[in-house]
């Protein structure tokens, strides 16, 4: 309330017509308070002190349960590791490692941990298969020699084929098989 009299004092020592448009917008500001029923309001406790609603909600309809899907777990393959023949002062060669599922059912979700030998290849990147499609990918190689990848996917993953492609650089001066 003390601060509708400062308001007051300050319009009135301003000019008087600041003055009256606040009382003005004062007593608009009540008739539409006591029109809507704050200052007002039902008063009549005749009813034990209960007031009925004046709607009636209806109850909310329970969903019809959908049978859970069965989770099966698809087996994940990759291919043979490649072999390396580079001979000396030949270009660096990438290497391609296809990640692999079959009869993949769904699958909304996979990570795997590629181990490979640190002295010959060296990681590139993790690609998206034919299977993955829109798929979010995501890898980390937190320390030489071995690699984390995940795929998730909301529509999941069906069907045969590469979920993923991993790419390595053969390192300078490799010769033999790769492990």
């Amino acid at each position: 309330m003390r601060w509708v009299l400062e308001v007051a004092f300050i319009g009135l020592s301003t000019s008087w017509k600041w003055l009256a448009g606040s009382i003005t917008a004062l007593i608009i500001l009540v008739v539409v308070l006591f029109g809507i029923g704050v200052l007002g309001g039902d008063s009549d406790t005749s009813d034990k002190g209960l007031d009925a609603p004046s709607v009636v909600a209806s109850p909310t309809p329970t969903p019809v349960p959908m049978p859970t899907p069965e989770h099966t777990q698809a087996p994940i393959e990759s291919a043979p590791p490649p072999v390396a023949t580079a001979a000396p002062g030949a270009l660096n060669r990438i290497i391609s490692v296809p990640i692999l599922a079959t009869k993949a059912i769904n699958v909304g979700s996979l990570e795997f941990t590629l181990v490979y030998d640190p002295d010959k290849l060296e990681f590139t990147q993790v690609e998206r298969g034919l299977l993955s499609g829109n798929s979010l990918i995501d890898s980390s190689s937190s320390e030489p020699g071995r690699l984390w990848a995940a795929i998730i996917d909301s529509q999941g993953i069906n069907g045969s084929g590469t979920v993923a492609v991993v790419k390595f650089m053969v390192r300078e001066g490799v010769t033999g098989s790769m492990p």
